[in-house]
């Protein structure tokens, strides 16, 4: 495959079926661990699986922060003829992030029960919070380096085998959920192993794939650290920060439910906030399957093939959206159903909360395919505002606002308010595009 000659249609969707594949593999046992918790515990299960949403986005945050904006500055070196730049970058983007994993590591085993205190559990939550959560802070790297060395093995041509390897942990997740939870009646802790052990699989296989030699990767050192990884920081941190926005929000968005709405509706959330990490999590695979392509031909100066590529992932994210929301909007009682044993309160208020969440699927897609792409042609301080108004500063000023205005159903209107407000500049960037292409202008750069 090369990503500088070949037809870029093709090659998008070549990286797009793996990414978009290995994106709901990982949401599909991320499903199973809820449902088996759900059905298992009840509400109370799913409701401990929303207070812990925010430390599986603080390890997402690390590793896209490194690994997506080191990927870029490695496919970009590339695209200008020097591997040797390419490696320094890749080995400053696992350097960074192994020691920043290891502080919060050590301080997430010392903190634990505070944290799920600030996250917002109560003393009836606490015990099912502490039971899933010990196992996930026992290998909590892992969670960190299965994203990290999968953004870089993705972006070296290998997006098939990551796929494989996402699947292979899921299969492992989804077997030890079943059988550690029902038939070992291990409840909490049987979901919780079974998660990190499919973790653990994952990166192992990962990094053996890399030390056989397998991939064009190599270690470099950076012939100033600081700067490289400065560089990466910048380029990386729209991708990075939409996941530590989502840990701040989580936190938000949790102990405002408990304080207008209850645990009910914190049980709803936990489900949905799964569902919604499933559409996220593929919409984000439409941008890491345009980034190497698009990447690589900017530091070409093949500013054509990257608007091309562009448009096409800007169509996908749009479908994707669409079916989206309406896979929400048909069928949330059926959601609440498979998800838990709902009581009569749950089934009462989930069908509302789920189509007034689905409405921000839409401008979700919108908004994390133009940060990718901005990314991907050096327009880091563009994606960041984007990813700014998205993932912290919108959500958090209307779940504060609107709730107080409007109660409970202010709660749920804010979630999907705040990704459509910031798909407008998102929408503005790409409607001047096209018609920058329509002029004849020829030039792959959004401004």
């Amino acid at each position: 495959m090369n990503l500088l000659t070949d037809n870029p249609k093709k090659v998008f969707f070549r990286f797009l079926v793996p990414a978009v594949s290995s994106a709901v593999a990982v949401a599909i046992y991320s499903f199973v661990d809820t449902i088996v918790i759900g059905q298992d515990k009840g509400p109370n299960g799913t409701a401990a699986c929303a207070v812990l949403l925010p430390v599986f986005t603080l390890a997402s945050f690390i590793a896209l922060l490194f690994g997506v904006g080191g990927a870029v500055l490695m496919s970009k070196a590339r695209g200008e003829g020097n591997r040797e730049k390419g490696d320094a970058y890749f080995t400053a983007s696992l350097v960074a992030a192994g020691i920043i994993t290891l502080v919060l590591w050590i301080a997430g085993m010392i903190f634990q029960k505070p944290l799920y205190r600030l996250c917002g559990a109560d003393d009836v939550l606490l015990p099912y919070v502490y039971e899933y959560g010990r196992w996930i802070f026992a290998t909590y790297p892992t969670f960190v380096f299965v994203t990290l060395l999968g953004s870089f093995v993705r972006t070296d041509g290998a997006p098939r085998f990551v796929m494989i390897v996402t699947l292979i942990g899921g299969i492992f997740n989804i077997i030890g959920d079943i059988v550690f939870v029902f038939p070992c009646k291990m409840g909490m802790n049987g979901a919780a192993l079974a998660t990190a052990g499919g973790s653990v699989l994952q990166t192992v296989l990962l990094l053996v794939y890399i030390l056989l030699g397998k991939t064009s990767l190599h270690l470099a050192k950076p012939h100033q650290w600081l700067q490289a990884i400065k560089k990466i920081t910048v380029v990386g941190f729209g991708a990075g920060f939409s996941q530590i926005a989502m840990a701040v929000v989580a936190f938000v968005i949790n102990n405002q439910i408990m304080k207008y709405a209850g645990a009910s509706a914190l049980a709803v959330y936990g489900f949905l906030g799964t569902v919604s990490a499933l559409f996220l999590s593929v919409f984000a695979g439409i941008g890491q399957a345009a980034q190497p392509l698009v990447s690589e031909n900017y530091g070409a100066g093949q500013h054509k093939r990257c608007f091309e590529v562009g448009k096409l992932g800007i169509i996908t994210a749009v479908v994707f959206g669409i079916v989206s929301f309406a896979l929400c909007a048909l069928f949330p009682s059926q959601m609440v159903n498979i998800f838990m044993q709902p009581t009569p309160e749950v089934e009462n208020i989930a069908p509302f909360i789920i189509r007034v969440c689905a409405l921000s699927f839409l401008p979700m897609a919108i908004n994390m395919f133009v940060m990718a792409y901005l990314q991907s042609v050096g327009k880091a301080n563009s994606a960041t505002l984007i990813s700014t108004l998205r993932g912290m500063v919108l959500p958090i000023i209307l779940l504060y606002l609107m709730p107080y205005l409007w109660g409970s159903n202010g709660i749920w209107w804010a979630v999907t308010a705040a990704d459509a407000l910031a798909a407008v500049p998102a929408a503005a960037l790409i409607v001047g595009q096209l018609r920058k292409k329509k002029t004849g202008e020829k030039q792959c750069q959004l401004q």
